[in-house]
């Protein structure tokens, strides 16, 4: 009988779920006799719930970020009351245990802190498989540690000693990087993927703001203006489309080095084709530009997490920080004339890449199942 993995996720950002598909498709790689499946959980049972979740939480963190802020803090290095798992579980989990009888997986993969929590809880009540914990940023909350959990994959060492802080036996605990998908594993010539996708051959920013399309991406465009002329840059709105009309209805975006996508499947080769990225700081989305070698700036971080993803970055010199437009064209400038800020966080990501095994998490599943 073939082994069963089940990978769950939740429809709160895409980072989450790009993680469960990066690792499905690792497993699949590595061993095709593995069943696995990936459930964005709260989406499949309680759909209008996890819609107004994510309203909530978009709403919070775009009018009100220090109060998100407050929210992620306190406590942060706690694990969850039971009574707050309880809420996680009543909230979106409910009858998650018709889909655990139906499909009797022997590990289960949780991508996000809220699955992890209610998985746990059943763990607790006896359930029998192996319980593991991918966690998406290079920071740890509280959130994520539950006694019942048999194995986390974290993104790097800062991550591994947060958990061992909160209590976590060092046995339990693996840094394997974030699992990311296979056109991240290798980086394409930039020339070729430029005439790819139709575009120029000169100096090329990607403006990135997540699935969600935040990150203040309407002001750096705008900012970023000026330089049109001389440089191409490639704005992805992702699945904010309001943002998308807004910017194609305005006219000082017309031009054939401005470049307004929404959603793309294959974000890969636009950044194999750009020279630089400014983006929020997404666990995954960094962890992608890392394995691309893709310089990066980080603008507007959401509170709580990705401020914690973008000290990492920044203090590892894989990143820099720019805290208002006003920088951007210094950040140019150092782009078109080859500065040596530029030249040595080129050096700091490759010698991050040298550490980067994209199949190391699906690796250490497969021989869980396989020995």
């Amino acid at each position: 009988m073939s082994k069963k993995v089940l990978i769950l996720s939740e429809a709160i950002g895409s980072g989450h779920t790009k993680a469960a598909e990066a690792l499905m498709q690792g497993i699949s790689h590595l061993a095709p006799s593995i069943h696995t499946q990936i459930l964005e959980v709260g989406q499949t049972l309680h759909p209008l719930t996890t819609k107004l979740l994510l309203n909530s939480y978009l709403k919070i963190i775009i009018r009100s970020p220090s109060l998100w802020r407050k929210m992620y803090d306190y406590k942060q290095n706690k694990p969850l009351s039971n009574w707050k798992k309880f809420i996680i579980y009543q909230l979106f989990h409910r009858q998650i245990e018709v889909l655990l009888d139906q499909e009797k997986p022997h590990l289960i993969i949780c991508t996000h802190p809220f699955t992890s929590s209610s998985v746990s809880r059943l763990k607790r009540m006896g359930y029998p498989f192996i319980l593991c914990s991918v966690i998406t940023d290079f920071h740890v909350h509280g959130a994520w540690v539950h006694s019942e959990v048999d194995v986390y994959l974290v993104s790097s060492e800062d991550v591994y000693n947060q958990l061992i802080n909160m209590g976590i036996p060092r046995s339990r605990i693996v840094v394997t990087g974030l699992p990311i998908r296979s056109n991240f594993w290798v980086k394409k010539n930039k020339q070729e993927m430029r005439k790819k996708l139709k575009l120029n051959n000169i100096p090329t920013v990607i403006l990135m703001g997540g699935g969600l399309g935040l990150g203040g991406i309407q002001q750096l465009a705008h900012a970023l203006l000026k330089w049109k002329e001389k440089i191409q840059v490639i704005i992805c709105t992702g699945n904010n489309e309001t943002l998308r009309s807004s910017l194609l209805r305005d006219t000082k975006f017309h031009h054939p080095h401005v470049y307004i996508l929404g959603f793309v499947d294959l974000i890969d080769e636009w950044m194999d084709a750009a020279d630089l990225l400014i983006t929020k700081p997404g666990g995954l989305t960094c962890f992608e530009a890392l394995s691309k070698g893709l310089p990066m700036y980080i603008y507007q971080p959401i509170p709580g997490h990705e401020e914690k993803n973008c000290d990492f970055l920044v203090n590892n010199h894989l990143a820099i920080k720019i805290d208002d437009t006003n920088n951007i064209d210094i950040l140019i400038e150092n782009l078109l004339f080859s500065s040596r800020e530029m030249e040595f966080l080129h050096n700091k990501m490759r010698e991050f890449q040298q550490k980067i095994d994209p199949l190391a998490s699906a690796k250490f599943i497969v021989n869980c199942l396989i020995p």
